[in-house]
């Protein structure tokens, strides 16, 4: 092309550059509607879940609705769920309790304790498959808790007094504020042995174990993964690898499933979440390729933030 003076050569300069800027924003867009959904993973390929359930447990809701998508997603065909938690509130172990027991109805499920997996953490995992943990793993810990403090002497040194109308002398008992009498004592003591009872019970029905081992347990000692294997808490010392090799010959899960490992409200960089899709969508490995998906998340809770495989 021929231009005839500089203002030409400039005019046309912003116009390529424009072209270009508009070429790659509509790439990039075409690429996005294209590959991305926003409920499923980078590699819609059959795979086996690993998902890690950690810290005290308070709140269950995240954890339900990552573990709803994974038991209802079509690739997933096993799920190794990681677990290190000292435990949390009954009720929330309860529910991922169920819902380890729904999902086992539909497909393998089996855990993977840690470091620590004790009293509502134990209390879930036993709704699984398989339990695998490792030899110093602690674990144990069945039993049941209701704590409060005083902070009535503390506030009277600081010139506070608390009143108060209750409409029955039970209403808000153990509270705070003063001694608690026989009868609140005596209640809370029953609501504590009940929800102890079902617990217990919970692990005799689910484990099958006898008297003798209940006697071991029955006072919330904590136990090693070794203490836990011959008292068949656990079923197994190992880790992901046994998982896997667990879920291949007792599950039909197939040899050459990846295991993937889901994170969550994890975010990405866009340009190579994109890069990432298109290499699995076209199975295309590299070195580079590979060390981009091992270190990718998705923007969601579905997110992948590293690729493991066992070893062949």
């Amino acid at each position: 092309m021929v231009f005839n003076n500089s203002a030409e050569i400039k005019w046309y300069r912003r116009k390529l550059f424009i072209w270009r800027i508009f070429s790659f924003v509509l790439i990039v867009s075409l690429f996005f509607i294209f590959f991305t959904n926003p409920n499923t993973n980078i590699s819609s390929k059959p795979h086996i879940a690993n998902y890690s359930i950690d810290g005290l447990l308070v709140n269950a809701d995240q954890i339900l609705e990552d573990l709803e998508y994974l038991e209802y997603e079509d690739s997933v065909k096993a799920i190794i769920i990681t677990v290190d938690s000292p435990g949390g509130t009954t009720v929330s172990a309860e529910e991922i309790f169920l819902k380890i027991r729904s999902i086992s109805s539909k497909k393998p499920i089996v855990v993977v304790m840690k470091n620590i997996a004790t009293s509502g953490a134990y209390l879930f995992s036993i709704g699984a498959d398989r339990i695998f943990a490792r030899e110093n793993t602690i674990t144990g810990s069945v039993g049941v808790l209701l704590q409060w403090a005083r902070i009535d002497q503390g506030l009277e040194k600081l010139g506070v007094e608390m009143k108060e109308v209750k409409s029955g002398n039970l209403k808000a008992e153990p509270d705070l504020f003063g001694e608690s009498d026989e009868e609140a004592i005596a209640l809370t003591q029953r609501i504590v042995d009940e929800t102890y009872t079902w617990f217990l019970n919970l692990v005799k029905e689910r484990r099958e174990i006898g008297e003798y081992v209940v006697r071991q347990i029955s006072d919330g000692r904590i136990l090693t993964g070794r203490q836990a294997l011959e008292l068949n808490l656990i079923d197994e010392i190992g880790g992901n690898n046994e998982a896997k090799l667990w879920l291949i010959e007792n599950k039909a899960v197939n040899t050459d499933l990846e295991i993937l490992i889901y994170g969550q409200n994890k975010n990405t960089n866009f340009i190579e979440l994109s890069v990432a899709k298109i290499m699995d969508y076209f199975n295309i490995n590299s070195s580079y390729g590979n060390g981009l998906k091992n270190n990718l998340s998705l923007i969601n809770i579905d997110g992948l933030l590293s690729i493991w495989q066992h070893p062949s």
